[in-house]
């Protein structure tokens, strides 16, 4: 068997904690996967792994073979990277994940604009509302929202995305224009699932940003049909401002509260720590920065 694929298979085992994991996220089987580690065994002469039958282990001398096996990889990676740069080949699979309210508005925009310019490049694209872990599911690129929780990761900042509350004329009408977040307690609210998982929203209260607590009527989990939900009249919505600029224009929906807005969340663009990133990867990574910088969609 291949000695650096080994390698490639028994790094990710240590860093997944489990055969089960790593064999996921290298694409091959479980089996697959322990036999490229006995072959390490067997060359060395020595245990790397300690195996019981619900977790793994790394023995004493499984760690030092991790630590240089990491070199190892990193070196053969930047150099096949090197000469990929040098041929200006970008070319391979990408998996990408991003929240659906971005996905819809923007990412899948970028995407597509991404693949024309770079033909030999398949996509994996995955528009989910969980939190994926990248380096668990073999994720090259994920664009997140709102705060960043795992600093082994590297973060790029792309835009602010702003929200405010709005309603149809009718229904502030009927209900009544509410003049202090407090009073949203008696109003029919419609929340956004990725931007408020929690059902909080934040105010700027007396100087100082408050969280309260919104029993919603209905919690959606992209940007359009929350709009769609607001115009119809069903409550005052979460809206992602680049969806209701024209409604607001026009008078369709009204703007309420504005005066103790505090609710906008930063967009951020994520990849694994590697020093050299391959070359697809760091087209994307530089593709999406450029397109949330030009967009009209998001501010900055």
């Amino acid at each position: 068997m291949d000695t650096l694929k080994s390698m490639r298979v028994f790094t990710a085992v240590v860093e997944h904690g489990s055969f089960t994991a790593a064999s996921k996220s290298l694409g091959i089987s479980t089996m697959l996967a322990s036999k490229h580690v006995k072959n390490l065994e067997e060359k060395i002469q020595a245990r790397l792994l300690n195996r019981t039958t619900r977790k793994v282990s790394v023995t004493e001398l499984g760690q030092e073979f991790y630590d240089r096996s990491l070199l190892i990889i990193e070196q053969s990676d930047e150099l096949l990277d090197l000469v990929s740069e040098q041929t200006d080949s970008i070319k391979g699979h990408l998996r990408v994940t991003a929240p659906r309210v971005l996905g819809e508005e923007i990412v899948v925009d970028c995407a597509n604009d991404f693949m024309k310019l770079h033909p030999e490049v398949t996509l994996d694209l995955r528009l989910e509302e969980r939190t994926v872990d990248i380096i668990q599911e073999g994720i090259d690129v994920a664009i997140r929202l709102g705060t960043l929780n795992d600093s082994s990761l590297i973060a790029r900042h792309l835009a602010k995305y702003k929200y405010l509350l709005c309603a149809t004329p009718g229904y502030l009408k009927e209900r009544g224009t509410p003049t202090h977040p407090n009073q949203l307690i008696d109003h029919d609210c419609i929340l956004g699932s990725t931007i408020s998982p929690t059902n909080q929203l934040d105010f700027v209260i007396d100087g100082k940003k408050t969280a309260l607590t919104i029993k919603p009527r209905a919690r959606v989990n992209a940007a359009q049909p929350i709009k769609k939900m607001t115009l119809e009249g069903h409550g005052i919505g979460m809206c992602l401002i680049s969806t209701v600029k024209e409604d607001l224009a026009v008078g369709r929906l009204v703007r309420v509260l504005e005066e103790f807005e505090a609710y906008d969340r930063s967009a951020y663009v994520i990849y694994p720590h590697r020093r050299h990133l391959a070359p697809r990867v760091k087209a994307f990574v530089d593709h999406v920065a450029l397109y949330f910088k030009r967009s009209d969609k998001v501010e900055h």
